[in-house]
């Protein structure tokens, strides 16, 4: 059945994929304790094990598909519609010509009131008019924890594509499924994908094009949500996620980009409650607002 939902993400029809993606939602549980790839290749010792090693082979078949990966974050940038008016972010999740006023109205509604994040109010963000769907973001998550390596490498070769693409809607789904990763707690022997990352990451926050920044600062406060009902516990790659964000920019970089990193560190920072921050991460906070007071009499007025 999972088989059968996740080859449908790349469909056609709207009505197919949104399926898809709510059931994907449902039934994709992970498995947190495959924290590492030599748990993925220790043999079955439990009888109750079976149909998970069974289900993640089927899974594991389609991923390594040629050209499945790439077709299926395509087929979700289409989600992403991009309104040429006002220069916003508006959901059409799949929408369509063939889909009634009240479909659409019944499809907004199921992803507003499905979204589980983020945990602290939108209202609160400096960032605002994104089109990121926290949905998504678990199915990329939940895969790779149920899959492990076969999942983060198709979806770094895909992403390579798509991280440099022109298109917003395609930055989108990059970001989601870059979000997935970051918070998907698997590392083991991964050290080379998780400097890939960041890398990326880094990549991203230099970036001239402003655009997709929402999105991206969206996947960021993804990336560094508290885990567990009370958000209690920090994501695996949260430290380094930070790491990257607090590396000085020089101040020759265009404001634009000054400006960007900034809200990018916003959005971290307010992500992550002040009660429940590590001494390392509390130190973050102090370095930050050094570099702030430093910054206040930048000559960027979008800077300040």
């Amino acid at each position: 059945m999972l088989g059968h939902f996740l080859r449908n993400l790349k469909s056609q029809l709207p009505h197919s994929r949104m399926l898809a993606i709510s059931a994907l939602n449902t039934l994709l549980q992970g498995s947190p304790h495959k924290a590492s790839t030599q748990d993925s290749k220790q043999s079955v010792d439990h009888p109750e094990d079976c149909n998970i090693s069974s289900t993640e082979e089927i899974l594991n078949e389609i991923i390594r598909e040629e050209g499945f990966m790439n077709e299926t974050l395509n087929s979700l940038s289409h989600v992403h519609i991009i309104s040429d008016n006002d220069g916003s972010s508006k959901a059409s999740y799949g929408a369509s010509s063939f889909q009634s006023g009240s479909d659409k109205a019944i499809t907004y509604f199921y992803f507003d009131f499905s979204a589980s994040w983020p945990r602290t109010p939108s209202w609160i963000s400096l960032v605002s008019g994104h089109t990121f769907y926290s949905n998504f973001a678990r199915i990329f998550k939940r895969l790779i924890q149920q899959c492990g390596m076969p999942v983060i490498s198709s979806l770094q070769t895909t992403l390579e594509e798509f991280l440099i693409s022109k298109e917003r809607s395609r930055q989108c789904v990059a970001a989601e499924a870059m979000a997935g990763m970051l918070h998907s707690d698997i590392i083991g022997n991964l050290e080379g994908e998780n400097n890939w990352l960041m890398v990326q990451l880094h990549k991203i926050m230099l970036a001239p094009s402003v655009e997709s920044a929402p999105e991206w600062a969206a996947c960021i406060r993804y990336a560094v949500t508290g885990k567990e009902r009370a958000g209690t516990r920090a994501p695996v790659l949260r430290q380094k996620v930070l790491e990257c964000l607090c590396s000085p920019l020089p101040h020759s970089m265009a404001t634009s980009v000054l400006a960007k990193r900034y809200s990018f560190l916003s959005v971290a920072l307010i992500e992550i409650s002040p009660p429940k921050m590590s001494p390392a991460e509390k130190q973050y906070h102090v370095k930050i607002l050094d570099e702030l007071l430093d910054s206040m009499n930048h000559s960027s007025a979008q800077v300040n």
